[in-house]
């Protein structure tokens, strides 16, 4: 990896590092006061007739001259914090604390929480960094990390906590992968299942459960139909790790059944981790057509092969007609820590960039909280601990793929409408031209300016 360091590249408008897009616009220096582009020789020099509009003609090419030169200043300052990153976790690595602390303080001075996105994922590593160099030189990595399982619930103040689960809501409304990838995935639900009398749906990571309101609303449609049994039930078993927001997102989803006319049978499954699942908590039963959905929750089992065998196991014996499984496409789980690190960087730099594009200005500072809260957290844990305190882990398609073809699943592909769904949403949105959805296998994977990010698959567990 070091000899790579000193490699820059330039594709299209985006400056790169080792292959990693760094964004050039301006943020924390657009904050200061302009300064005059005239100095008063050239003021005096515009003094007289006919000369006004050729004076301001000149300075607003100034003016445009001073901006590209501040934007390529921002881009080169953003390839250098890139570099540095990278050196100082190839310092890290290589066992030299000292220097690495050194790099590591050039990167926070480059660095801004809140600047472009090169400077604000800057901010978050380097601090992770620190970390990651206190814990290693005291032999500490695999001590003390508090576990990244549900972060609304490690939060202690039930003020912070509401707002917390404001947030997420008020970002699952506006971020636009956030609905492609639940649209997706009910899609392919109802396309299994939709037609059948009683409907159980396994969620493995419900929160609030507004994803449901597409199934819902199919019902009701395909209640009108006479070619259709009519439904008897809609059964939800909801998992998570907070009794009281369970409920309310069981409050919610019976007021929605309720206007539909749809016969909704909640059930909660409260536990600390999704290792605790067992067949018994499910309760499915007997005449039931179950689909599951695992929305970036079996992750958190990578640490252990055995515990991911037995949740897999568990939900095949289930026998599921379909199961979709949504996680975050990258590699963040090689025992390499450079490798890791360097895989780290380029996928953050583009989600930090999603959201920089996606997200109005005026709520800033609520990006700068979530991006705190739970980025962050994440970010910190991949790089500052390893072993089973390593907890947020991610892989790519093709390891999925090898595990729920082990424990006896067989993938399925998306139909033409789930897809269909998928692709008009990006069209109605502004945002949508930067994103592609390009399938691996029978996967679908959905990229941000060509850097994938999440990936949805679909199994059947009675085949």
């Amino acid at each position: 990896m070091s000899g790579h360091l000193n490699e820059l590249s330039q594709a299209g408008n985006s400056p790169t590092v080792n292959n990693i897009s760094v964004p050039g616009e301006q943020y924390c220096n657009e904050m200061l006061p302009n300064k005059d582009i005239l100095s008063s020789e050239q003021t005096m020099n515009c003094e007289g007739p006919g000369r006004v509009s050729l004076c301001a003609k000149d300075s607003s090419d100034r003016e445009a001259l001073h901006r590209e030169e501040e934007t390529g200043l921002e881009e080169e300052k953003g390839m250098e914090l890139v570099q540095l990153l990278l050196e100082s976790a190839q310092t890290i690595s290589e066992g030299k604390y000292d220097h690495a602390a050194g790099l590591v303080s050039k990167c926070e001075d480059l660095s801004c929480q809140m600047g472009n996105p090169t400077q604000r994922l800057g901010y978050y590593i380097s601090d992770a960094l620190k970390d990651r160099i206190e814990h290693e030189s005291l032999g500490m990595l695999n001590n003390a990390a508090k576990p990244v399982l549900d972060f609304a619930f490690n939060i202690e103040s039930e003020s912070d906590k509401n707002e917390f689960c404001s947030l997420i809501a008020y970002y699952n409304r506006v971020l636009l992968y956030v609905k492609v990838i639940q649209f997706t995935s009910v899609q392919a639900i109802i396309d299994v299942v939709g037609n059948e009398k009683k409907i159980h749906v396994i969620d493995l990571g419900i929160r609030s459960g507004s994803h449901w309101t597409v199934l819902m609303e199919y019902l009701a449609h395909r209640s009108v139909s006479s070619s259709l049994p009519t439904l008897e039930l809609l059964r939800i078993t909801a998992v998570g790790m907070n009794a009281e927001e369970l409920r309310k997102t069981g409050k919610r989803l019976h007021d929605l059944a309720k206007s539909y006319a749809i016969p909704l049978s909640y059930n909660m499954v409260e536990i600390a981790s999704i290792e605790e699942i067992k067949e018994d908590l499910l309760a499915v039963k007997s005449g039931e057509e179950l689909a599951v959905y695992a929305p970036v929750v079996l992750r958190s089992l990578l640490y252990d092969p055995v515990l991911m065998d037995n949740i897999l196991s568990v939900i095949k014996k289930l026998r599921p007609r379909i199961i979709v499984n949504v996680e975050i496409e990258a590699q963040h789980n090689s025992p390499s820590f450079a490798n890791r690190f360097s895989e780290v960087l380029s996928h953050y730099m583009a989600y930090f960039d999603l959201l920089d594009v996606t997200l109005p200005d005026r709520i800033v500072l609520k990006r700068v909280k979530l991006e705190e809260i739970i980025t962050a957290s994440h970010i910190r844990n991949i790089i500052v601990y390893e072993g089973k305190e390593r907890s947020v882990r991610h892989v790519r398609t093709d390891e999925w793929r090898c595990l729920f073809r082990k424990a006896g699943f067989r993938e399925k592909g998306f139909s033409f409408q789930a897809m269909y769904q998928a692709r008009l949403l990006l069209r109605e949105h502004a945002s949508g031209e930067y994103y592609t959805l390009e399938a691996d296998g029978h996967a679908i994977i959905v990229k941000w300016k060509g850097t994938p990010l999440f990936a949805i698959s679909a199994w059947d567990g009675i085949k």
